[in-house]
């Protein structure tokens, strides 16, 4: 009997321990939970960015923020710009700091870096202990966190494909795209000397001049209109000078072959000199210049009314000199 009880009370203490085993291993988990965080996965040279690390731990933690300066940092090879801490509450029942960090590099030529770890100091207060000072610092490391790192800068591994055959090219693979190729500027050629040719053989039409009869005929009817426009409203003025400079314009353009319409009372007088016309020259640049200060200047209405009989007599003038 006695071995028996020996054998019961060694597995009731193998039990015992085995029991125990898993509540010291949960005694020993760590009291602050880290994470970290990057405002982008990859960065150009020189770029600034930002790196987070949170830890979030009970409230009788109490993280020493005091030594994370810039100065006591090492974070090759990253440059430390900025350091800003953010202490709080996270939850019912937790503290969460978070060191915001605002780093850069000046690192060429790899594919991508590492962010150093650094040991983060803690204090764990307790009841014995009211301060920090009471109790002995801890620490635990910040994990390492990579970047990617972008670079304009070839790498130096990188070859010319080189491994690719020459394509031969032989005759017959470029002869006849040679021979339609030149076929196709010889057809170009030929439409476009063809066109040339057309182009300059091309009959231009002539313009048929009045006869005698019809410019006759042409000068009475004008004139007996225009003898019966009304004198006295501002409104009868400007229908009169405006009919005959229209007609003195065409008249001219019909009979002798000038562009009047487009032509200054100056120049209208030198064209009817060039054909010959010099009788005509002086009383259609008469007509036409009192013809446009009435339509177009101020005093427009009172001078009409004064030339009206001035401009008719040089419109009949006009027209004795026009049947010859």
């Amino acid at each position: 009997m006695k071995p028996l009880a020996s054998i019961i009370l060694l597995l009731i203490a193998l039990l015992t321990i085995g029991a125990a085993a898993p509540a010291d291993k949960k005694a020993k988990d760590p009291k602050i939970a880290l994470s970290t965080q990057l405002d982008r996965t990859a960065i150009w040279v020189g770029d600034i960015f930002y790196y987070t690390v949170k830890a979030v731990h009970d409230p009788a933690i109490e993280i020493v923020v005091d030594n994370l300066k810039k100065e006591n940092l090492n974070l090759a090879p990253f440059v430390v710009r900025e350091i800003a801490v953010r202490q709080g509450s996270f939850g019912a029942n937790k503290n969460v700091t978070e060191v915001k960090f605002q780093l850069t590099t000046y690192e060429s030529g790899q594919v991508e870096l590492k962010i150093p770890s650094f040991p983060l100091y803690y204090f764990t207060r307790t009841a014995g202990s009211r301060t920090a000072g009471e109790s002995a610092a801890e620490s635990v490391p910040v994990p390492v966190t990579k970047v990617g790192l972008r670079s304009t800068l070839t790498a130096d591994t990188l070859r010319p494909r080189d491994n690719r055959e020459i394509w031969q090219v032989t005759r017959p693979k470029w002869m006849i795209p040679f021979a339609l190729g030149l076929a196709g500027i010889v057809l170009l050629a030929i439409q476009l000397v063809r066109r040339l040719w057309a182009k300059s053989h091309r009959d231009k039409p002539v313009k048929k001049r009045l006869s005698r009869r019809a410019r006759q005929r042409m000068l009475r009817d004008f004139m007996q209109q225009s003898q019966s426009i009304g004198r006295d409203s501002p409104g009868d003025q400007q229908r009169y000078y405006s009919e005959v400079s229209q007609f003195l314009r065409g008249y001219l353009s019909e009979s002798l072959a000038i562009d009047a319409a487009s032509l200054t009372a100056q120049e209208i007088e030198t064209a009817l000199r060039e054909h010959g016309q010099n009788g005509l020259s002086a009383p259609v640049r008469n007509i036409l210049e009192r013809c446009e200060q009435v339509l177009y200047s101020p005093q427009g209405p009172r001078l009409g009314k004064d030339w009206r009989e001035q401009v008719q007599g040089e419109l009949s003038k006009f027209a004795d000199l026009a049947r010859h």
